[in-house]
């Protein structure tokens, strides 16, 4: 027995090797995976291995493309000899069709369930026949395996072969045009599209879910079970906002962490027990745990939803978006909006577009027909770059302009002068007139709105549980210094991510994060994250929920550039600025100036990409 064991480690070893060695004398090189040379300083090998890892993770969605491709040419010449034979007129015996048999085939191949082998075949399908345009993102690696798994579950549920083609056109546009998105984020985008061309796909998806509301358990090892509660997204979070303030009112000494401290309140309060604080010195305990207590709490809790005020009113069916959950239909932000406890708010964004033209003159605004429920002033901090666009010269009161189009048109279009193209609107009053540093009410909620979640790629969090963050640092101490308190300067961030962006790079500013904002010439809002010299960039997610912002640029950026100082002669200080006394401040300043410096770097190389290949996607 013993020999025979041995025998078969062996073989087992060598198939392995097998294929080991195949993989391993392919040269991956053209496709980016070149390992630095250890020569090299820290921070440019940093950068080397994070390209050699990026380009093996999108290698991996080329060939997951491929394998699809040559599941469903397997499951083609199989459908292909059984048309032969049904048109031959023979009689069919077989007692599974080629469906059945390619299932069973490659869940032998892979090693695999039935229900895995089944999703890879129909992933096969949705390739070849249901999303080829989005499929081909697959083959080009713009989005990865998983992305493309979403975004087929999201669109199954669209029947209509013409609508079908028309949902997979504008998804693979959308998704070319994100830029660097999460899964979840693919799975909004996908949503959002099918809520707006298949109304009758959206409600049945909605009526399906809603017979999934249940309250289930389950019983786990080493003496814990689970409940489950499936409710509609808007109850679910404000159940967990509920508990939330529950625990809220613990004493810093309660030793529970805050998984276990959630399991308590929700129990306590399904149970109809008391929640108390768990430390051991109740004399000196300042847990705040009474009902009035708890009570005035989650009196302030609130969930946000945005929406076109035309959909509210029941003139269109746009879509709308739920923080923390994302886009939702029609019918269920109308019925939201009838909630007892919902209240109304107008999104008024005439208080911040202004026309071209009452930049030099007074003119009229118009009010953009976008609206939802909100909240007011938000206590967040803020973010953004340098400006983007510069007006032209010559007499702008002789120009021809344009202003912000109302309804659900997609907003004013750039207007011609002699001198280049000319914004219709621009965004002004952003920042509160006694407190340059907070934006006005009507940005904070534009911002969130905008989008959606944490802008760091990969991150969820709601962007109403977000700070605002200044991309480029304002200026606490001279305001004159810092970064403007606008559209172009301004988005949300978790805390954690909040922290490292301020953080990270305290001693070498090169170790830390560069975070950039930006309007394109499109007026669309985009970010950007370099780290250890790679740029991720994205798009604002909820672009699409205010056609308004099309062509929109910030008021600061039609000012002049300051006059560069003569060669060999200082730069005149700026009115109102400082200078660092030393210690962390000039610390503080340094890493600043040196994030100042790098935007402009990466300002500069964005500008020649778009010379040589056009806006993204290249």
């Amino acid at each position: 027995m013993s020999d025979q064991r041995e025998v078969t480690t062996m073989e087992i070893g060598e198939a392995s090797g097998e294929f080991a060695t195949r993989w391993a004398g392919v040269d991956f090189a053209p496709a980016g995976m070149v390992a630095p040379d250890d020569t090299d300083d820290e921070q440019t090998q940093c950068h080397d291995w994070g390209v050699y890892a990026e380009s093996a993770w999108r290698g991996q969605a080329f060939l997951y493309w491929q394998q699809l491709y040559a599941v469903g040419q397997f499951l083609d010449i199989a459908l292909a000899g059984l048309d032969d034979q049904v048109c031959a007129g023979a009689e069919q015996k077989d007692l599974f069709d080629p469906y059945a048999v390619a299932v069973e085939f490659f869940g032998a191949m892979f090693a695999g369930n039935r229900r895995d082998s089944r999703a890879l075949v129909a992933m096969a399908i949705a390739v070849a026949e249901r999303l080829p345009r989005t499929a081909d993102l697959l083959r080009q690696t713009v989005i990865s395996p998983a992305m493309f798994a979403k975004v087929v579950d999201r669109t199954d549920i669209v029947d209509e072969p013409a609508i079908v083609a028309t949902v997979d056109q504008d998804v693979a546009n959308a998704l070319a045009k994100a830029g660097h998105i999460s899964e979840k984020a693919a799975e909004r985008i996908a949503d959002r599209i099918v809520d707006k061309h298949d109304r009758e796909a959206s409600r049945k998806r909605r009526d399906k879910a809603q017979r999934r509301k249940n309250v289930t358990r389950r019983d786990y090892t080493d003496g814990l079970g689970g409940i489950t509660i499936t409710a509609d997204a808007e109850e679910t979070r404000l159940a967990y906002e509920a508990v939330e303030a529950m625990i809220a009112g613990v004493c810093p000494n309660d030793p529970r962490s805050k998984g276990a401290l959630r399991s308590a309140a929700a129990i306590a309060r399904l149970r109809g027990l008391p929640f108390t604080c768990a430390c051991t010195g109740k004399e000196t305990c300042t847990a705040t745990l009474s009902t009035e207590e708890i009570s005035e709490r989650q009196a302030r809790i609130i969930v946000h939803a945005v929406c076109r005020k035309t959909t509210l009113a029941g003139g269109d069916d746009e879509p709308g978006f739920l923080d923390g959950h994302g886009p939702i239909g029609a019918d269920h932000v109308r019925d939201l909006a009838r909630r007892p406890d919902a209240l109304v708010r107008d999104l008024d964004l005439s208080k911040l577009l202004t026309p071209h033209r009452t930049l030099a003159t007074t003119a009229e605004t118009t009010t953009p027909d976008n609206g939802g429920a909100h909240s007011g002033d938000s206590d967040g901090a803020r973010a953004a770059p340098k400006a983007e666009y510069r007006p032209p010269t010559g007499d702008d009161e002789d120009a021809e302009t344009g202003s912000a189009d109302t309804g659900d048109q997609d907003g004013g279009a750039a207007t011609e002068t002699s001198g280049g193209p000319v914004p219709p609107t621009f965004l002004t009053d952003t920042a509160q007139p006694g407190d340059p540093y907070r934006p006005t009410a009507a940005l904070d909620v534009l911002i969130r709105a905008l989008f959606g979640t944490c802008t760091v790629p990969g991150c969820d969090q709601p962007a109403w549980h977000c700070e605002l963050d200044h991309c480029q640092e304002f200026n606490q101490v001279c305001p004159a210094s810092g970064g403007p308190t606008c559209l172009c300067n301004l988005n949300p961030k978790c805390k954690r991510h909040h922290l490292l962006k301020t953080h990270l790079g305290a001693t070498n500013p090169a170790d830390g994060w560069i975070d950039e904002q930006w309007i394109d010439h499109d007026g669309t809002v985009w970010t950007a994250i370099t780290v250890h010299g790679i740029t991720l960039e994205t798009r604002a997610e909820n672009q699409w929920l205010f056609p308004d912002l099309t062509a929109a640029t910030c008021a600061h950026q039609a000012q002049a550039p300051p006059e560069t100082a003569p060669a060999g002669e200082p730069a005149p200080p700026r009115a109102g600025a400082c200078t660092p006394s030393g210690g962390l401040r000039a610390a503080t300043a340094h890493k600043h100036a040196w994030r100042r410096a790098e935007r402009a770097r990466l300002r500069r190389e964005r500008a020649h990409a778009d010379e040589l290949y056009g806006p993204p996607p290249f």
